[in-house]
């Protein structure tokens, strides 16, 4: 009956710590940088003209669409919202609103 406890306990024992000492890797992600459309955004928020910051704004995006085809879309559609619009203060409000969902 000994023989048989020892048995056991020496049992539960190794299959406790057989899972122990196995760890997995960990792969490190590096999230990807925000796209240019984000820096450029910003600075139209702050400054309230478009310009021609809007072309490169729009390729930063279009070239979004290989990681996140619905943002970028989205994003695409907003861009030419706010390509008509000509009110400062407008400009502003509809850039930061972009620029945060980068």
């Amino acid at each position: 009956m000994l023989r048989l406890g020892i048995s056991a306990a020496m049992l539960l024992f190794l299959i406790g710590v057989s899972g122990c000492s196995s760890s997995l890797p960990s792969e490190q992600v590096t999230p990807p940088a925000p796209p240019a459309a984000k820096s450029q955004l910003s600075d139209v928020a702050a400054s309230g003209e478009l310009g021609s910051a809007a072309s490169s704004i729009r390729e930063s995006l279009e070239s979004l669409k290989a990681t996140d085809a619905a943002k970028a879309e989205a994003l695409l559609k907003e861009l030419s919202e706010l390509e008509g619009l000509a009110d400062p203060g407008r400009i502003k409000a509809k850039a930061k609103s972009m620029a945060d969902k980068l």
